[in-house]
């Protein structure tokens, strides 16, 4: 079978089930952005959500359609309000499930970062210390080594915890090209949002 040739005119609307499409079209095929209303020849910028409003006559965005039928602008309202929802639900199971990511949990990172809260800051000899103590460099230095070991090892169980929610998310996934789309994956990024930089991935 031939292929269609390249020049070939383009739909005038998205590939979508969207109410919008019943009463408007793009001006331009290889511009989403810009529609025009089918009942009075209104064209603006905003795509068909601003369609929408057009019909349903929601005011702030875009002038209310003079044709549009009560019918017209009730189901276009219901699709907003719908659209809104969905918009609503989906950001409140984002933020549920960014607040199941712990990478502390179930780790030694809390007893760790207490041990670590209970050292002394470094103290920094100035011109009076001369005379009121003692300088120890090797007992510095190992205060200093203990804490960079207590760092360590806070970053090694931080590394594992992150890289237990990667797993998870490639198990599942199967590493496939949709894995994006994974809540796993999901997961995962916001572990590692909460590592902060630096973080190696496992080979």
């Amino acid at each position: 079978m031939d292929n269609p040739p390249t020049d070939a005119p383009r739909p005038l609307k998205r590939n979508s089930n969207d109410v919008g499409w019943e009463f408007g079209v793009l001006c331009n095929p290889k511009n989403v952005d810009k529609v025009k209303c089918k009942l009075c020849g209104k064209e603006f910028a905003g795509g068909i959500y601003r369609m929408k409003e057009h019909i349903a006559h929601v005011k702030g965005n875009v002038s209310a359609c003079p044709v549009s039928s009560k019918a017209d602008q009730e189901k276009c309202k219901e699709a907003i309000l719908d659209a809104k929802e969905k918009k609503g639900l989906k950001r409140k199971h984002e933020q549920e499930l960014r607040a199941e990511v712990n990478i502390n949990k179930g780790s030694n990172v809390e007893e760790l970062e207490r041990e670590l809260g209970t050292l002394k800051s470094p103290h920094f000899q100035g011109l009076i210390d001369q005379y009121a103590t003692s300088i120890n460099p090797e007992a510095s230095l190992a205060a200093q080594a203990r804490q960079q070991n207590i760092h360590d090892a806070i970053s090694k169980e931080k590394t594992h915890a992150v890289r237990q929610y990667c797993a998870r998310w490639m198990y599942e996934a199967n590493v496939a090209f949709n894995a994006i789309d994974n809540e796993s994956f999901r997961l995962f990024c916001e572990a590692l949002g909460q590592f902060g930089p630096g973080w190696v991935p496992p080979s």
